[in-house]
């Protein structure tokens, strides 16, 4: 029955669905006529093996579906006849008796494929029975659904037929057919077998249409060809577009030649030794003084026991005696382990103890957040004399970095010293001598690789920023030092691209990236700055920060979309099916990493890594890195980034892709970015704005474009999407949809009161906001603080993020731009005014991303 055919069934095989209750418009056509020869060879082969041929096309549609679909159980819909041969004069009835029932097809990539077929028929003649049950009936007894039908034209010939009075005469002059479909197969057999494709552009890619309808042909070769191939070596992909994609694609050329970071290091101090490497606080250190420091240090290391392979923790703030740091760690044959002090002590204590620390760096006056147990060293008192580095390779441990888990325990990221020096000495940066870069990302995530390393290999300068966020007015000021070249998480260049796109004009080179670019974001700066060279990088932490990237140089024109980019030198990157088998160019699939700089794994997680980390199909006995990220490789080479391959949700037993309605609704004149997620069985859209936006008027626009089930319950706009320290879109914190709850309190007094609560108002996206409402309470974060700090020194009050932290209410803050002004909650009576009351949080549940984001802000309080 249906019922047990169904079960465990879920959505639709390529993410759409009929648009109920739409009439279609009428579909695009694609016809493909085969030769007679080849439509005999297909005969043949159905006739040879006991199959029909329906059951075979049908068979070869469940392959090709299968790699567009990225699954490996598929459900399609087909028509049947309705005119059963045992009921006498069926086919004489008039009328249509045609019904529509789903075919599903679980795909076993190590069986073969003449199996696959037979147990196919045979699944489907034991339903034959049960036929005759309407398409919502069926859909009744499980959550499959199908965007896409299969339509196997077997009429019968009248003009075989013998010849009296009731029998029927049937001419076909002209006639259009259209289904509420995705994708319409049609097939005709013949002397020449017909196979029409219809699709509809508004649901389909018109390249994905035309990949099924040809990879139909090619899978219908191969089948013919080789019947014992197993199902997962059957390929979508052409010859030539494999050559391309695999290897052409992947050629960019070898990575750096150096055995760490370490030797390109000192290969900068034999250069320029006198050279400025590092400056904080107002001092500089020459590339000398880093070399003698960090080999003063490495010899306490070493004299303490330290060997090579060893992990030694930094439990430093972000400061010159990080780098020292690392870098004696890595002269003494370590790897070192990033670690904020500012982390609650249980935290550092996991760190420390799944790491197998053999000892902490750390501050004389940090020494009391080192955990019980743990031998530590203060890199500020440290009077030693330099250690020769000690000889490690390139397969050496460089660092592990803890990434937050999905089951709540933070997982350590290892990297080998090849994929630093792959990475931070590769010349495509554009960085060299005479150039500063910022150090501001928390230096307990791999952005700090760019911050540090890239400058220190190339012979530039690294400007030690302090403690906060860097908005508009501080990257001024740090423009106005010396920087040229500073990189922000795509959360950051957002924000400062939509409030203060001129606040890059000074830099020579900006790099982003971590999460979705817009390329409106680009364009708003390179027309604000158009000197600027801006680089748009990808790559996840197991693949050390950056595996591909693009660059847009001064003047250059951009696309419809910003890619992100080709592999760096030394890597490949693999778009696969469900089989780990290559995608067509313009196809989206998973992606994989592989090559220099693909991580050892997790520290002490065997079973995760075998998960995360499988073996390179394509370069036998190498291992890829299975990102998670869905991409396609654009017909220039470029790849395209396509969302996340875990995303999807179920609306109403539809599989549905946010990542869709989130390109509608980017897609919208009046909308800048856009995400959307599912909370109680309902899709909830947040839009940053370009302008002013209706939130029901976007609604209705988005209601023209998707099937219903599609649109959101409800858009909420604001003026900043949440990030989390590492810049991607923190959905777990986008807030519910209404917010005039917590917008209550006491009115505004004074002028500059009222304009911040209208600032705090209009950043946040709320009706009002009294004058004691805390900004965080609100819903805000670091990046809307830069906004509001950008927003309110246009309206002439000068404060930065950094003071939205430490004062957080317009009350507050206006005390600080009128000083002279006695903050109207404190006139009564006379009565000094308290200050702003320290938030209370309850006891939640945060990510290490989070967690870093936070206590980076609040050092700057």
């Amino acid at each position: 029955t249906y019922t047990l055919e169904l079960a465990g069934a879920e959505g639709s095989t390529l993410g759409t669905a009929q648009a109920a209750g739409k009439a279609p418009d009428l579909p695009v056509r694609e016809v493909v006529r085969h030769s007679p020869e080849f439509t005999s060879a297909l005969v043949r082969f159905a006739r040879r093996h006991g199959l029909t041929l329906n059951t075979l096309v049908q068979g070869a549609w469940a392959l090709v579906l299968s790699r567009l679909g990225r699954r490996a159980d598929v459900v399609f819909g087909a028509t049947v006849g309705g005119r059963p041969a045992e009921l006498p004069g069926a086919e004489d009835c008039v009328g249509l008796f045609i019904n529509t029932v789903p075919v599903r097809v679980r795909l076993d990539g190590g069986q073969p494929v003449l199996r696959m077929l037979t147990e196919l028929q045979q699944r489907q003649s034991a339903l034959i029975e049960h036929q005759h049950l309407g398409l919502r009936e069926i859909q009744k007894l499980g959550d499959a659904g199908f965007d896409t039908i299969l339509v196997f034209e077997n009429y019968a010939d009248p003009g075989v037929a013998p010849d009296s009075p009731r029998s029927l005469s049937l001419t076909l002059r002209e006639f259009q057919q259209a289904s509420p479909y995705a994708l319409t197969l049609g097939v005709m057999p013949g002397e020449s077998l017909e196979v029409e494709a219809q699709h509809h552009p508004e649901m389909l890619d018109a390249h994905v249409a035309g990949q099924a309808l040809h990879g139909l042909t090619r899978m219908l070769e191969r089948i013919v060809a080789e019947p014992e191939a197993l199902v997962g070596r059957l390929d979508l992909i052409s010859g030539a577009d494999r050559d391309r994609a695999v290897v052409q694609w992947n050629r960019t050329g070898d990575p750096v030649a150096a055995l760490s970071a370490v030797e390109l290091f000192r290969r900068q101090v034999a250069r320029a030794p006198q050279a400025p490497a590092m400056t904080a606080g107002g001092r500089t250190w020459t590339f000398r003084e880093l070399d003698e420091w960090s080999g003063r240090l490495a010899r306490v290391l070493t004299d303490r026991g330290v060997r090579r392979g060893d992990r030694v923790a930094v439990l430093l703030e972000r400061s010159a005696e990080v780098l020292a740091a690392w870098l004696a760690v890595w002269k003494a044959g370590a790897a070192f382990v990033p670690v904020d002090p500012e982390y609650p002590a249980d935290r550092v204590a996991f760190m420390l103890t799944d790491s197998l620390a053999t000892t902490v760096l750390c501050r004389a006056d940090g020494a009391g957040r080192v955990p019980a147990g743990h031998r530590w060293i203060a890199v500020d008192l440290v009077t030693a004399d330099e250690a020769p580095p000690v000889p490690i390779g390139p397969h050496d441990l460089a660092y592990v970095m803890y990434t937050s888990g999905s089951t709540g325990t933070p997982k350590g990221v290892a990297i080998e010293h090849r994929g630093v020096a792959a990475l931070a000495g590769d010349p495509g940066w554009g960085v060299g001598a005479g150039d500063a870069v910022l150090m501001h990302a928390p230096h307990t995530f791999d952005a700090s690789l760019y911050d540090v390393w890239v400058p220190l290999l190339s012979g530039a300068r690294v400007m030690i920023t302090g403690p906060g966020v860097v908005d508009a007015e501080r990257l001024a000021a740090h423009v106005a030092d010396g920087l040229t070249a500073v990189n922000f998480t795509a959360g950051q260049f957002r924000a400062l691209a939509q409030e203060s796109p001129e606040s890059f004009s000074g830099l020579r080179a900006v790099a982003t990236g971590g999460d979705v670019v817009p390329l409106a974001a680009v364009e708003r700066v390179r027309e604000a700055c158009p000197r600027l060279r801006v680089l748009h990088s990808y790559g996840p932490t197991e693949t050390t920060l950056c595996a591909s990237w693009m660059t847009v140089e001064p003047g250059e024109p951009c696309g419809p979309v910003l890619p992100i980019g080709r592999p760096l030198p030394g890597r490949r990157l693999y778009v696969l099916d469900v089989f780990l088998r290559p995608q067509p160019p313009g196809v989206a699939g998973d992606l994989y990493i592989a090559g220099v700089g693909v991580a050892r794994g997790y520290l002490g997680r065997p079973q995760l890594t075998a998960e995360r980390f499988v073996a390179d199909p394509v370069t036998p006995g190498e291992r890829m890195y299975r990102t998670g990220d869905l991409a396609y490789w654009a017909g220039d080479g470029q790849l395209v980034f396509a969302g996340r391959a875990d995303n999807q949700v179920k609306i109403r037993g539809y599989r549905v892709e946010p990542g869709e309605i989130e390109t509608v609704l980017a897609e919208q004149p009046e909308v800048d970015e856009a995400v959307v997620l599912a909370r109680d069985g309902r899709l909830i859209g947040y839009v940053v704005p370009a302008g002013p936006a209706d939130p029901l008027r976007l609604r209705d626009q988005v209601a023209a474009v998707l099937p219903e089930y599609m649109v959101p319950a409800v858009i909420v706009v604001l003026d900043a999407l949440p990030v989390t320290a590492n810049g991607k879109v923190d959905r777990d914190v986008l807030p519910d949809p209404d917010f005039s709850g917590r917008a209550t309190g006491r009115e505004p007094v004074t002028a500059t009161e009222r304009a911040l609560c209208g600032l705090f108002a209009e950043v946040l996206g709320l009706e009002r906001v009294g004058a004691e409402h805390s900004f965080f309470e609100l819903g805000g974060d670091s990046i809307t603080s830069m906004q509001l700090a950008a927003r309110a020194r246009r309206a002439g009050m000068a404060i930065g993020a950094r003071e939205v932290f430490r004062h957080r209410t317009p009350a507050a803050l206006a005390a600080i731009v009128e000083p002279d002004t006695t903050p109207a909650a404190a006139t009564a009576g006379g009565v000094d005014p308290a200050p702003p009351p320290v938030p209370r949080f309850g006891l939640v549940d945060l990510k290490q991303e989070e967690i870093a984001e936070l206590e980076s802000e609040l050092r700057g309080r």
